[in-house]
């Protein structure tokens, strides 16, 4: 929250069912997609089956903004 001004909380299962998913490192993964203010980049990693464990989110940079479109 401190580094980048964002909230875990305002992550909803509703960005990860529309966020583009992709292998990051080792058993991480990385979710790039929108919230209500922007688009974002959040790394997260599995926690057996049925949870997640957020490492990271940031804001998305212009890069990764226009895969979104």
């Amino acid at each position: 929250l401190d580094k980048h001004g964002m909230n875990f909380a305002d992550l909803t299962i509703e960005f990860f069912e529309t966020a583009t998913i992709y292998p990051g490192r080792g058993s991480r993964h990385v979710a790039l997609g929108r919230l209500s203010d922007g688009a974002v980049v959040v790394i997260f990693a599995h926690l057996g089956t049925e949870a997640i464990s957020i490492v990271s989110m940031r804001p998305a940079s212009s890069r990764e903004r226009s895969l979104l479109t």
